[in-house]
């Protein structure tokens, strides 16, 4: 049923669009013009400088609803993207990314509502949102109004892998901000009498933890800044840090290690420090026996793919949903090499997706 040539051609045209997160406009009307001809309603959800869009499409009232979700936004460096289509994958040309992260599923969707309408194909409600600002800390996901979803049930297409890959768990994410407070001085004169703050935050940084903690969680210190001049005894800097978890309570160990760290290091220089604490997203696990993951494992087997249970150390919009009560999974989009000059897709993935999602609409 699914149109290769076609469905090819979609995801061409998508990946040319530029869209780097909160300018999205492009990609959000071409989906609206892609669905123009179909029994599908389209509804544009404010969010910061860009939108949420929501496509709904009725079906037997008999069935449950069911969502599906992925994102518009991309990465950087996403303009003049030039995808270089063989017949076995498609790539980006190594200057730019590719952008199927997440293209490839907006693009399988579009496919399977097609299809939908073309062969009459029996289905329940479908809802599809489609996100903005996912990139930059799942933006556009946490400010829409989940009570508009009638869906119990959402299948998000953004991991990489080949199809059949499903998440079924992903970490709590928190992000702290160190500042450190010392004494300037005159770094030629009297640099006795300062207390720099940058040599104090990098002890502080040197005692914490790095890279991978244990299977279930990590802490990277990501971005530092600190003094005006080279002739100024440094008296502030900050860092920028982040704790991954599957774990809650390991999640908030580790943050109490860090404000102990900090704390005891800057009193040990006389230095004062303050530490903040915003939580990203909150983590997800589900049971292998949950409902949303046995349709997906009977949706793949119904087309011959065969299901691969993961661990993700990265959030998606799965986290928010699940969050809000509505039980999702993160399926695999078939993306491969995402992020960089080398990222491409096998068309046969594109074609399994397509497929995969259509198999799920037939079977809830």
């Amino acid at each position: 049923m699914i149109n290769r040539k076609r469905l090819i051609r979609t995801f061409s045209e998508l990946v040319r669009i530029s869209s780097p997160s909160w300018k999205e406009a492009l990609v959000r009307e071409y989906i609206i013009r892609s669905v123009k001809k179909l029994p599908v309603i389209c509804k544009k959800y404010p969010c910061g400088s860009s939108h949420n869009l929501l496509l709904t499409m009725d079906g037997e009232r008999k069935r449950k609803p069911i969502l599906f979700s992925a994102h518009m936004d991309t990465v950087t460096p996403c303009e003049k993207v030039k995808p270089v289509v063989t017949d076995k994958k498609i790539a980006s040309d190594g200057t730019t990314i590719l952008g199927s992260d997440d293209k490839a599923a907006i693009a399988m969707f579009l496919e399977s509502l097609t299809v939908i309408a073309e062969t009459g194909m029996p289905h329940g409600p479908i809802e599809m949102l489609f996100s903005c600002a996912e990139e930059v800390g799942l933006c556009g996901i946490k400010c829409f109004n989940m009570p508009l979803l009638k869906s119990r049930h959402a299948f998000v297409f953004d991991s990489d892998g080949h199809i059949g890959k499903i998440v079924l768990k992903a970490p709590y994410h928190s992000t702290m901000k160190i500042s450190v407070i010392g004494k300037a001085a005159h770094a030629g004169m009297e640099p006795e009498k300062g207390i720099n703050a940058i040599k104090v935050l990098s002890e502080i940084i040197m005692r914490l933890p790095s890279g991978r903690i244990d299977h279930e969680t990590t802490l990277n210190v990501g971005t530092i800044a600190g003094g005006r001049a080279t002739n100024i005894v440094a008296e502030e800097a900050y860092c920028v840090l982040e704790v991954r978890s599957i774990d809650r309570k390991k999640l908030m160990l580790n943050e109490a290690l860090v404000r102990e760290t900090a704390r005891e290091t800057a009193a040990r220089f006389s230095a004062r420090c303050t530490i903040t604490r915003s939580l990203e997203y909150s983590g997800f696990s589900i049971s292998q026996d949950d409902p949303v993951v046995r349709a997906a494992v009977g949706a793949m087997r119904r087309i011959g793919i065969t299901h691969q249970f993961e661990i993700s150390g990265g959030g998606s919009d799965t986290n928010i949903f699940n969050k809000a009560g509505i039980r999702a999974v993160n399926l695999s989009a078939g993306m491969q090499s995402v992020h960089t000059g080398r990222e491409y897709i096998l068309i046969r993935d594109l074609v399994d997706g397509a497929r995969l999602v259509l198999s799920i609409i037939d079977l809830i």
